[in-house]
């Protein structure tokens, strides 16, 4: 059984688990992210300003009040005697709230304009921001390790709901027809829930049923061998009787219609009984002429139809020496040729034989384009009822059968009133 590449489901809850951890991942840190910068972008923004104006306040009762000044923060006033020097990067800044990107630190500046006067306060945040970082990262951390583990948690509940699946998978990628149909559950039965006991079971009924239909087939094709050799063995013993009288001519004639007829009805029959027990054909042992083969069944069929007074052209390119099934190869040959005769009532039938392929063309009806859709199927017929070749419409589907099993290529090209040309190709070993 040929494994196909599509994924199982252990991988599919893996991929399931690792998309989920990473959305929410991607999401708690955008959070953290984000709530950093409502820190800074809000809070510390309307704390500097509160600062401001509460040192506004004082300064208007009392302009020698002493500027902010703690760890984080420092405050300078322009043109202030009781103020620092305002540094040049800060004095250019303009009134508002914004951070200095030429220092290091890159401190949040807040400026305010009163009295004639300008306040600036500026705050070094790095402190501040590793106390955020380290509450910031505390939480994260857990959160995420409060959401990490009940994910873990249903991947492995997920995973041992669904192990008999997959055991019963595993089990079934190993199965071979051929070693019969009885398959041993025991192992997955132990754990299995209700669904999956469901399965087990209709596993079990379909091997049943699988097991009656391929008995049912052998005892059939048992059978149908037995009695459809009998008669064809009265056939060939009278036969030979009828070789050893002496014959009239006409009669003689008859006999010798007769016995290829038998013997290709014999290697019919072998050949169908052998594709129905679904067994490789044994190939032969030493390369044999296909020309030969060709020549040969063209020269029987040809004798049948003589009365048609159709031209035959035959036009052998190349030698062709394999190693295959005889009696397939003259099954397919024989009906290839025969449908070519059956349905060309006036002009020419052409047999060539080129590179690796057996061409028969005609010159008959030709086939519908809707139906040569169809001529692989068994029992189908173009106009079943105003066809004048008796048949049963097996012929193509036997020839399709054993192309597919030797692994030969059957192409068939037509054109209504116009001819039918098929091409049997046997590829190279």
């Amino acid at each position: 059984m040929a494994k196909n590449k599509q994924k199982k489901i252990h991988h599919k809850l893996i991929r399931a688990m690792l998309i989920q951890l990473v959305l929410i991942s991607g999401v708690t840190l955008l959070s953290v992210y984000g709530a950093a910068k409502v820190v800074e972008k809000v809070l510390i923004k309307q704390a500097l300003e509160g600062e401001a104006e509460f040192y506004w306040e004082h300064y208007k009762n009392n302009p020698k009040s002493n500027l902010p000044r703690t760890l984080n923060l420092t405050g300078y006033m322009e043109r202030s005697p009781h103020s620092e020097t305002v540094p040049e990067d800060i004095a250019k800044l303009p009134v508002g709230y914004q951070r200095l990107e030429t220092r290091e630190k890159r401190p949040l500046i807040h400026i305010s304009e009163r009295y004639g006067r300008k306040l600036y306060l500026v705050f070094e945040e790095g402190q501040v921001a590793k106390l955020a970082l380290f509450f910031g990262i505390t939480p994260l951390a857990l959160v995420l390790l409060i959401i990490y583990l009940p994910a873990w948690i249903s991947y492995y509940m997920a995973k041992r709901a669904v192990s008999p699946v997959i055991k019963l998978s595993r089990k079934m990628e190993n199965v071979d027809g051929d070693d019969g149909f009885e398959i041993d559950f025991s192992d997955i039965e132990h754990n299995a829930d209700a669904e999956v006991g469901v399965l087990l079971n209709a596993f079990k009924q379909y091997a049943r049923k699988v097991e009656e239909y391929v008995d049912r087939e052998k005892n059939f094709t048992r059978y149908a061998s037995h009695e459809l050799r009998t008669p064809l063995a009265v056939l060939k013993g009278s036969l030979a009787l009828l070789e050893r009288q002496d014959l009239e001519p006409r009669q003689q004639a008859v006999l010798n219609r007769m016995r290829p007829m038998v013997k290709e009805m014999e290697e019919l029959l072998e050949a169908l009984l052998l594709l129905s027990r679904d067994q490789t054909p044994e190939e032969s042992d030493y390369p044999i002429s296909i020309n030969d083969l060709v020549a040969e069944q063209l020269f029987q069929i040809e004798k049948i139809n003589a009365d048609k007074g159709i031209e035959v052209l035959k036009n052998f390119r190349d030698t062709l020496m394999e190693k295959v099934p005889e009696r397939l190869l003259c099954i397919c040959i024989n009906n290839l040729i025969s449908n070519a005769f059956n349905y060309t009532e006036k002009g020419h039938i052409r047999v060539s034989i080129q590179n690796r392929a057996i061409i028969v063309e005609d010159s008959g009806c030709g086939i519908h384009p809707a139906a040569l859709k169809r001529v692989h199927e068994p029992f189908y017929r173009e106009n079943r009822e105003d066809v004048k070749v008796k048949g049963f419409g097996l012929g193509l589907s036997i020839v399709y059968r054993i192309c597919e099993q030797m692994d030969w290529k059957l192409g068939i090209e037509s054109k209504r009133g116009e001819g039918t040309k098929a091409t049997l190709t046997i590829p190279e070993r």
